[in-house]
């Protein structure tokens, strides 16, 4: 059986409960928006649409458009689909975006807006699916499992437009969703924290940077994408020491740093500054070596986020991993796709980098518990 890791526990209670229907005293503040641009539309309206004649020819930009960047962006949009609105949340631009049912369903994903384009799918594993058993619900979980693409521009006349999946352009209008007082709603307001927080008789760790946090409790960790979205904490796991039922955790937090869940669950938190050196990623990749116990490791990080290890005895290879890696501040993550030894391997491995010194190499204080451990000092390798 998969585990289900202490911190993700916290939040499991509340997305049950969204499952269930939705936090009703979240309600009122949603039907407030402004939802002026309703459109009705059918589900299978935005298959015929997108394989309609409507479609932009080879992908060229109307007339005088450009593509849109995030500095085009505003925090909420309405987006009139399934016979409702749907709400596109952007939040603090830190890569997690998100689409909204109020009181309903959402998808939040992971992109990195390129070329003014957002994609989700479940296939893609770049994103997750929560929502509750009604219609319009079951519609947005067939376009995430199916996938999406929604294409941003800005037209001649300085207006933001969509297309959705090859659609015809649209107008994207602006929607306003109200704040508490009491509660954080903007995510860069977390970064360079650490919030350490009690649940029951256990305690995590959340330590927040430029759109990404790590959440340690104990020997378990996870680390992924974060951002504050319609006041909501979204957390979408992607480097995790073992499996995890939950791919997005999801909570509230105070201007006090409590978190609560929508079950009225609470962890109480003390905040701190996260002081870090942060490592440069393009600096650290390359090729590492390191010699320990008799076995020479060789560590490769490459520019486009894949990596590999092996670790050999003489002409003998002991261990040989591969899969993708980041770095979070001064924190290496790993993430390994395919083992040697599949039984052995652990699904991610975690380290601190210290000393760090781009011509002669680094410390690394690691999670690494397999056999041969990784080394814990790696330098550049010497070339004749």
């Amino acid at each position: 059986m998969k585990k289900l890791s202490v911190f993700a526990a916290a939040a499991a209670m509340s997305l049950a409960f969204t499952a269930c229907g939705g936090d009703s005293s979240s309600s009122n503040v949603e039907r407030e928006e402004d939802s002026s641009s309703s459109v009705e539309e059918s589900s299978s309206s935005v298959a015929e649409e997108s394989s309609s004649s409507a479609k932009e020819e080879k992908g060229d930009l109307p007339k005088g458009a450009r593509v849109a960047t995030l500095e085009d962006l505003e925090k909420n949009y309405s987006l009139p689909l399934f016979g409702t609105d749907l709400y596109l949340a952007t939040g603090s631009k830190l890569g997690v975006f998100s689409l909204w049912i109020p009181d309903t369903a959402w998808v939040a994903f992971r992109s990195d807006f390129k070329d003014g384009v957002l994609e989700f799918s479940e296939e893609g594993k770049n994103g997750s699916f929560l929502g509750a058993d009604f219609a319009v619900a079951d519609s947005l979980q067939k376009l995430f499992k199916k996938g999406a693409t929604i294409k941003l521009i800005v037209n001649s006349e300085d207006q933001l437009q969509y297309s959705l999946n090859g659609s015809k352009y649209a107008d994207l209008k602006t929607a306003k969703v109200k704040i508490s007082e009491n509660v954080i709603s903007d995510g860069s307001k977390l970064n360079g924290l650490t919030l350490e927080c009690k649940q029951e008789k256990s305690t995590v760790k959340y330590s927040f940077y430029e759109g990404r946090y790590v959440a340690e409790s104990g020997d378990e960790w996870e680390a992924g994408y974060y951002d504050i979205q319609r006041s909501k904490l979204l957390m979408l796991p992607t480097f995790i020491e073992k499996e995890s039922y939950l791919p997005l955790v999801t909570m509230t937090v105070g201007t006090d740093y409590t978190m609560d869940d929508a079950t009225g669950g609470q962890q109480t938190c003390k905040s701190s500054s996260n002081k870090y050196e942060a490592i440069n990623h393009e600096k650290i990749a390359g090729e590492w070596v390191a010699d320990k116990d008799g076995y020479d490791w060789t560590l490769t990080l490459k520019d486009s986020g894949k990596y590999s290890v092996d670790s050999k005895k003489g002409n003998t290879t002991v261990l040989n991993n591969s899969g993708v890696w980041d770095v979070y501040g001064n924190v290496l993550l790993i993430k390994n796709t395919a083992c040697s030894e599949p039984e052995k391997c652990l699904t991610g491995i975690k380290g601190v980098v210290s000393g760090f010194d781009a011509k002669k190499g680094f410390n690394l204080d690691h999670s690494n518990t397999e056999e041969p451990s990784m080394p814990t000092v790696w330098t550049m390798p010497q070339y004749e």
